[in-house]
């Protein structure tokens, strides 16, 4: 194992920590799992090109939650107002406000575990750990206790939830470990909105794993938005089961951070259900963003679709990597999968891989992937209409990652975030 590895796996804990005894042997196995593998290298398959060098620090520590200093003032001002506010420091519960609407539930993981709500033993218990490459999983469950668990009761509109991540710049790096699981009940309907913002001096990492359980026709809307640092590690995975005629609809916006890698997987389990993943990501300076996406048809009547858009300048990286598998009897499947990038600068780099596996009958599926620069010929239009050259391009660029915040529901935070990724947007060298 690497240096950061085993420094990591000495400072887990000997004890399995509070809480029943399932949770514990839960919690050893992903310790016996890191303390083998360690976190994953580029010999890994799916990290190929994604390496950990900014995390190679010799003073990282683990957070625990008793060092985690409470302090709500640090939290961002939230993009838009929301039903409820969940505040998150250093990957710990540290806050909640707003009108809770009947039938949403919210708790802190470690209260979910002492309270036993139904079905969380079987979602934590679900989640693979098979090679080096899940050693972020295994760090998660080995460290399981800080966390957020939200339930959505049958037929519950439950509107939007916020939650509002930042953290702390500390003497030493820290690394975070936070679980979130999120159980919609038949016909239940959430919009999740993840924010992360820190000031400047944040060089910590935060590694999430997010589980969720979508019922028979149920709706959950995720929008996942990151303007962290560029010293910021930020590590998700994302986890959604499907049952019929549910829906997952993912938007995420990666406009910071100095390595960012999101591993989103969704499992269409029943009949007409529909999962769509769509998302914009900003790179300049040596900033690193890899999103790795896989979706398994396993029932027939299903749709999806993914959606990305890149803009790569200075010598920023862009890895994508999307994976659509439809197994045998998810017959009349639907799957789409579109990748474009602009390219800023000649030292800027992007890595795209749309993959395809079919084995079912009469199934509609495309892939696509590009990467080139800005139309010269529409840079000169806007110019003879009075535009200097930067606001032609960055007029452009920003159209064309405006596609995917406009397929948001809601155009105020859709037009916040087309904003944001303006005032951001790299500029060509």
């Amino acid at each position: 194992m690497s240096e950061l590895s085993t420094q990591l796996a000495t400072a887990l804990p000997l004890d399995a920590g509070p809480g029943p005894e399932w949770v514990k042997t839960l919690r050893d196995s992903g310790a016996a799992h890191f303390r083998t593998h360690g976190l994953p290298t580029r010999k890994d398959e799916a990290w190929k090109y994604t390496g950990l060098g900014l995390l190679d620090q010799a003073e990282m520590q683990l957070a625990t939650v008793t060092e985690t200093r409470v302090s709500g003032s640090l939290n961002p001002s939230p993009l838009v107002e929301a039903n409820v506010h969940v505040n998150m420091l250093n990957g710990l519960k540290t806050g909640q406000n707003g009108t809770m609407p009947t039938g949403l539930t919210v708790l802190s993981l470690a209260d979910a575990l002492s309270t036993g709500i139904s079905g969380l033993q079987t979602l934590l218990e679900s989640l693979p750990m098979d090679n080096s490459s899940d050693g972020f999983t295994a760090l998660n469950t080995a460290t399981l206790e800080s966390g957020v668990v939200i339930h959505v009761a049958a037929g519950t509109d439950a509107g939007r939830l916020l939650i509002n991540w930042t953290s702390e710049a500390t003497p030493a790096p820290l690394l975070s470990n936070t679980r979130l699981c999120v159980f919609l009940e038949q016909d239940a309907k959430l919009e999740l909105l993840e924010q992360f913002e820190s000031s400047n001096g944040n060089t910590n990492t935060c590694n999430i794993v997010l589980q969720a359980n979508l019922a028979t026709n149920s709706s959950l809307q995720h929008i996942r938005f990151q303007q962290e640092s560029k010293q910021a590690v930020l590590i998700t995975r994302t986890e959604v089961s499907q049952q019929a005629d549910s829906e997952y609809a993912y938007y995420g916006f990666d406009l910071g951070g100095g390595l960012v890698r999101h591993d989103l997987h969704t499992a269409l389990r029943g009949s007409g259900a529909r999962s769509c993943l769509s998302g914009a990501y900003l790179l300049d300076g040596n900033r690193h963003v890899d999103n790795h996406a896989r979706v398994d048809h396993m029932a027939p009547n299903g749709f999806s679709d993914q959606y990305f858009r890149g803009v790569a300048g200075g010598a920023g990286k862009a890895v994508f990597n999307t994976a659509v598998c439809v197994h045998p009897g998810a017959d009349e499947t639907e799957a789409r999968q579109s990748n474009a990038n602009i390219l800023l600068s000649t030292r800027a780099e992007v890595d795209t891989k749309p993959e395809l596996e079919i084995y079912a009958d009469e199934v509609i599926a495309s892939h696509g992937a590009t990467v080139g620069q800005l139309d010269e010929l529409a840079v000169f239009y806007l110019r003879s209409r009075g535009l200097s050259e930067s606001q032609a391009r960055q007029l452009l660029t920003t159209a064309f990652c405006r596609s995917v915040s406009d397929k948001l529901a809601d155009p105020v935070l859709a037009e916040v975030i087309s904003q944001r990724m303006m005032d951001v947007m790299p500029q060509a060298d």
